[in-house]
């Protein structure tokens, strides 16, 4: 008979909200909650540094401040579109 793997748990403190979203993230694509707190585990203790992963916090502001710049820059592409135009315009006339 194989010997029974010793488990152990681990409790975090969470709001609700938060909990009732990372359940339904986590069904929704298929998984389970423990799956992917075992991933996170693994792929944080195999990491060279620990911590030097970025946290989800610090990856959704980066990513935010990617969303504000190409809004600038397509607001900046669209100006320069109109003045283009305008310019086109101009010289036809």
């Amino acid at each position: 008979m194989a010997a029974k793997r010793q488990r152990t748990f681990i409790s975090i403190e969470i709001d609700p909200e938060e909990k009732k979203a990372f359940n339904d993230k986590v069904e929704k694509e298929g998984k389970t909650v423990t799956s992917v707190l075992k991933q996170f585990i693994e792929e944080y203790m195999s990491s060279e540094v620990p911590g030097s992963l970025p946290s989800l916090i610090e990856i959704t502001q980066r990513l935010k401040l990617v969303e504000e710049k190409i809004q600038e820059i397509n607001l900046e592409n669209s100006e320069l579109v109109n003045k283009s135009k305008q310019l086109v315009g101009e010289s036809a006339a």
